[in-house]
């Protein structure tokens, strides 16, 4: 299998004032096509900050990140959008769902950026209809509950059919049955479209449930071992 995803060397440096703050440190690992993983540590371990770099909303301070044959640590933002159109999917703890924009209209817009205008209705209303949400497709995310508001997020996530998805604490603003409900979705979804799958999550569960689990402590990676 290809590696799908390459960090090498990463670290990054956020500076304050006349204070330097080194979040992650000599980061290295390679995920190639199918794998899910997780990466799990305490919270101000850089979980949420690796991922930002991983999928290009970031970049690093020094290191290199692959996405495929593409070095996206040392592209342009516009080069960086064109990747993650062409490739990633993102799902966040917080949903960020465009608030004046209806259920179906927020799934829709990775197909419209994709120029697939005259598919996007309708593979956008099979997938809410997937997660369960057809009767709300016109609703806006003010009238979701926080667990509709998700499956949204993952409708979206899923539309443009993302080789690499990354999700960062999914049910980590959801109760414990939503959360589940989330959950399954995620690893069903998944599972029928072949994506590689990074989760960061603090449940350890969650966790359990990837192939992989890779574990940072202050910033750096302490262990990265295969699920039995």
């Amino acid at each position: 299998m290809q590696d799908i995803l390459k960090v090498a060397d990463v670290s990054k440096t956020f500076k304050s004032g006349s204070r330097e703050l080194n979040v992650l440190s000599d980061i290295n690992f390679e995920i190639t096509e199918g794998e899910i993983v997780a990466i799990v540590g305490p919270s101000g371990s850089g979980k949420t900050t690796l991922l930002g770099l991983c999928a290009g909303l970031d970049s690093p301070t020094s290191g290199d990140i692959h996405i495929y044959d593409q070095k996206i640590s040392s592209l342009d933002e516009n080069q960086k959008a064109a990747v993650r159109n062409e490739y990633v999917g993102f799902i966040f703890q917080n949903f960020q769902l465009i608030s004046t924009l209806t259920a179906l209209e927020n799934v829709m817009v990775p197909l419209e950026l994709q120029g697939r205008g005259k598919e996007a209705r309708q593979r956008s209303e099979h997938l809410l209809e997937r997660v369960g949400l057809g009767d709300r497709m016109t609703h806006y995310p003010s009238q979701l509950s926080g667990g509709e508001q998700q499956r949204v997020s993952l409708a979206r996530a899923f539309s443009n059919t993302p080789k690499l998805l990354f999700a960062d604490e999914p049910t980590g603003n959801l109760d414990g049955d939503t959360g589940a409900n989330v959950e399954q979705l995620l690893f069903d979804l998944n599972k029928e479209q072949g994506t590689t799958l990074v989760i960061v999550t603090h449940d350890l569960e969650l966790a359990q449930k990837a192939g992989r689990i890779i574990k940072l402590k202050s910033g750096k990676i302490v262990s990265d071992l295969k699920n039995q």
